[in-house]
């Protein structure tokens, strides 16, 4: 196959390609033609890009570069773009660098590496042409926090926003967040799941954030999640978390819980929000 031209002759050119999500025959022309041209091939997965390559009969160098390995492997990458060798990034699925490893080898790249971008399927893009939640603007959060708390701060951070959220989630969190959601933005919210996106089980549903939570509860979540979840309608002018402690206090957390929940979210001291939790208590 013949090689892409190097944008200068003095070094290799890094290329991004997007793979597919599941579907294998969402690789495009171009996608093809880069893997099958470039020296070496940066795969967060060396296994799963190896079948991939397979599939379309490209037998190429493959090289691990993932999460855990992406920042002592960097200082080789760069070593082999300065000796004018060819480069291919890319993730287990989707686009690199969003939400993958990418990121940290583009932020030291010298300026006069080129580095193109190769486009193609992403379960974002996936996720949002679907959507019956309007995406024209939308806040995209990617994983959140493992931890619980952290989890739950984020959430409220992003709770007064008048955009909707799109977010990934994995199928053993992914009741737990539900459940976060209905707490933090109400029970009768709107949530699109898009499960195994061009896979075999591809199935997108749109519905209540209660209805998602009975459905999990009798059915344990397979697959992988992008998440939707539409603006939170109980937001409240002058104090946009007044609604949230409300839901808290109705969740049976203490005081001091919800105050301390509140407080990475808000500019008010936590004497003042304590005052406030004590009057919607009261009252």
């Amino acid at each position: 196959m013949a090689r892409y031209a190097r944008v200068n002759d003095m070094y290799g050119n890094l290329y991004l390609v997007s793979t597919p999500i599941g579907n294998l025959e969402d690789l495009t022309f171009r996608a093809l033609k880069i893997l099958g041209s470039v020296d070496i091939i940066l795969a967060e997965s060396v296994e799963r890009t190896k079948k991939l390559l397979s599939h379309y009969d490209i037998n190429a160098k493959v090289i691990s570069f993932n999460k855990d390995n992406e920042k002592r492997k960097t200082k080789n990458a760069i070593a082999y773009l300065e000796e004018s060798k060819n480069l291919a990034l890319v993730s287990d699925a989707g686009t690199p660098s969003i939400s993958d490893p990418g990121f940290y080898l583009l932020s030291k790249l010298d300026e006069k590496i080129k580095i193109i971008p190769i486009p193609g399927v992403s379960s974002i893009t996936c996720a949002l042409s679907v959507s019956k939640i309007p995406m024209n603007n939308f806040t995209f959060l990617g994983f959140l926090p493992k931890k619980e708390n952290d989890r739950k701060n984020k959430l409220m951070q992003v709770s007064s926003s008048e955009l909707p959220l799109c977010l990934f989630e994995s199928k053993h969190r992914l009741l737990d967040l539900l459940k976060d959601i209905s707490l933090i933005f109400g029970e009768d919210t709107m949530v699109g799941l898009f499960r195994e996106m061009t896979k075999i089980f591809e199935t997108i549903t749109h519905k209540t954030v209660t209805e998602h939570i009975f459905d999990f509860k009798k059915n344990t979540p397979k697959g992988e999640f992008v998440v939707i979840v539409a603006p939170n309608q109980h937001v409240e002018i002058e104090k946009p978390y007044i609604s949230i402690i409300k839901r808290l206090i109705l969740k049976n957390f203490s005081n001091k819980d919800i105050v301390d929940l509140i407080k990475p979210v808000s500019s008010d001291s936590k004497k003042e929000i304590y005052k406030i939790v004590l009057s919607i208590r009261q009252g």
